[in-house]
């Protein structure tokens, strides 16, 4: 029978943020710096927080 352990890649977080940079154009025609955060599960467990071992 396969073991669980806690997630080396996310350390059982179960995903990371991750910050976005980009440049957007505003109404008047100039550029601005945006900066978006968000949540992405973690690629290593599939946002599970453990792997079979």
């Amino acid at each position: 029978m396969a073991e669980h352990q806690v997630c080396p890649g996310c350390g059982g977080a179960r995903g990371t943020e991750k910050t976005e940079h980009s440049v957007e154009t505003d109404p008047q025609g100039g550029q601005r710096p945006v900066r978006r955060t968000y949540w992405s599960p973690c690629s290593v467990c599939g946002g599970s927080g453990v792997v079979q071992r």
